[in-house]
């Protein structure tokens, strides 16, 4: 939903990842992201498990 999305969103921006969220239904359950390079790629890749374990616990 919004507020998880959001939270991830959040969570990832807390980690250094630049994260964009449309402020429109139904679009705000999304996040975007964008990697141009495999190393941008990769620590996306890394961050994101770690992001959403975090925002786990409180949903």
């Amino acid at each position: 939903d919004g507020a998880f999305a959001s939270a991830l969103m959040n969570a990832l921006i807390h980690q250094g990842i630049f994260v964009r969220m449309p402020g429109v239904a139904p679009l705000n359950r999304c996040i975007r992201i964008t990697a141009g390079l495999p190393w941008e790629l990769e620590i996306f890749a890394e961050t994101l498990p770690q992001a959403l374990k975090e925002v786990r616990k409180t949903f």
